[in-house]
């Protein structure tokens, strides 16, 4: 319960920001659930459970953590007043949440509409994901226009999309924010008298060993002759290694090796051809973007098709990145967020993620109307379930954290929540509170629509953890479980 106080406060447009210090005075401002949940020492098992319970939330959607922990907290506490003050035995109460979460789950998932690329849902999805976030509305355009740029190319894995393999998001201090139309890389050329652009590109990717000799195995002989001929071993291999590269019609190479010997770079700043490193993760949106093959060994350089394609590869040496524009292969975007603090660029960074995020998961299963009014009202509907026996009772509890959200949502906003939940069940489908003037408004026409899969998530996230925590009859103090297992296997 501890742990959910810390960031129920943060839930909702009106939500407030948390100070994070650490041991090291750094700090950090934020209102995001799973930052804040990883950044907390919870040394209590079932509090670790819940950040637990945070991560995969963030995982599995990118969005709703504070959602999934706030229903967490809502279903241990209502599950323990049914143990703890009325006698129910909890393997009852368990088999009710079962039965409570799927139903839920089943309902909100028939209330959910299906939206496209081109919907004015996308826009009122992403707003209400950043409403509460640092520059939120701002951040929105930017996440919109760059959805909207990749459009159906963002489709893998039978036509879901997948925005991640779509859109880079790059955290730049020094710049504007912006959405460029192609790759940027935080990189400089391998050396400043390299050319600074080049047009109609043709790009090799290399991984392979570009340093034939390590700088150790001289040091480590003293034989004056043997230096030598390593050394020379050193400059052939090198030359023929550029020379292989070249010869595949490159002008920029990007190279992903671990090690660039001194002598690779000086052929390439010769040969006049623009070269730069580049790390793993930027190697995949590398080749979906301009087409190119990665080549491992030397073998791969005389493969057919091994180059990716571009119209201009350029640096702007002020703020130390690589554009890559027109490549030939999918569409792709990157998002340039700025900040006038590392705290504060870092927090916009994530937000951005967190629009896309809830962007895909509206697209890929549909959505549903925000500010917890979905979830209120399915209650009546999963009440009216009939479960044998106690198992009855068990739905209370999903009941009870399906009406926490909006009650959380409108507490945060300064309204007694209890009260004006109350008014919002009065009304029909789709309708919940307006947080500026506390009336009854429906979420559909005002734009604060949810992913359902943030819902559904969080839902059975929230089941599971409450299940977990509720079959717990004694804490006990084990020992070394690893240890104890060996032996049992020895035996």
């Amino acid at each position: 319960m501890a742990v959910a106080d810390c960031v129920r406060t943060t839930l909702g447009p009106k939500g407030l920001d948390k100070l994070l210090i650490d041991q090291a005075m750094n700090r950090h401002v934020s209102n995001d659930g799973v930052t804040i949940l990883l950044s907390l020492k919870a040394i209590h098992p079932v509090a670790r459970m819940i950040v637990e319970i945070a991560e995969r939330q963030e995982q599995l959607v990118g969005d709703g953590t504070t959602t999934a922990v706030v229903m967490s907290a809502e279903m241990i506490k209502e599950g323990k007043r049914l143990v703890k003050e009325l006698g129910v035995h909890p393997t009852k109460v368990v088999e009710g949440i079962e039965s409570g979460v799927r139903h839920a789950c089943q309902l909100l998932e028939a209330e959910a509409k299906s939206i496209s690329i081109t919907s004015p849902e996308l826009e009122h999805v992403v707003n209400t994901s950043l409403s509460s976030k640092l520059d939120g509305a701002r951040l929105a355009k930017m996440v919109i226009k760059a959805l909207r740029t990749v459009g159906e190319n963002a489709k893998y894995n039978g036509g879901e999309y997948d925005f991640g393999k779509a859109i880079m998001v790059l955290r730049k201090t020094s710049m504007e924010d912006q959405v460029v139309d192609g790759v940027v890389l935080e990189r400089k050329r391998l050396d400043p008298e390299l050319p600074q652009e080049v047009r109609g590109v043709k790009i090799l990717i290399t991984r392979m060993d570009l340093k034939p000799v390590k700088e150790s195995w001289v040091k480590e002989n003293k034989n004056y002759q043997e230096i030598l001929v390593m050394e020379n071993d050193r400059m052939a291999k090198s030359r023929e290694a550029v020379d292989a590269m070249l010869k595949t019609g490159a002008n920029a190479v990007l190279i992903a090796s671990p090690e660039v010997d001194q002598a690779v770079e000086d052929m390439l700043v010769a040969k006049g051809v623009f070269a730069a490193r580049v790390s793993t993760e930027e190697l995949d949106y590398l080749i979906r973007y301009t087409g190119a093959r990665p080549a491992r060994v030397s073998e791969d350089l005389k493969k057919p098709d091994l180059l990716g394609r571009a119209e201009r590869i350029y640096e702007d040496e002020d703020n130390g990145i690589i554009y890559i524009e027109g490549g030939r292969g999918r569409n792709m975007v990157t998002m340039v967020v700025s900040g006038t603090t590392k705290e504060t660029s870092l927090e916009r960074w994530r937000a951005a993620i967190d629009g896309i995020n809830a962007a895909e998961a509206a697209l890929n299963k549909g959505v549903v109307p925000g500010g917890g009014a979905a979830e209120l009202h399915i209650i009546d509907k999963v009440k009216d379930m009939r479960l044998k026996g106690l198992e009855q009772v068990g739905l209370e509890v999903v009941t009870s954290a399906l009406e926490s959200i909006m009650r959380q949502i409108l507490a945060n906003a300064g309204f007694n929540g209890l009260e004006k939940v109350m008014m919002a069940k009065t009304s029909p489908p789709g309708y919940g509170i307006d947080i500026n003037t506390g009336e009854p408004v429906d979420m559909w026409k005002i734009g604060v629509v949810d992913p359902l899969m943030v819902k559904t998530t969080a839902l059975k996230a929230a089941g599971e953890i409450a299940k977990s925590v509720l079959r717990i009859d004694r804490n006990l103090a084990a020992e070394d479980l690893s240890a104890q297992a060996m032996t049992e296997t020895k035996r």
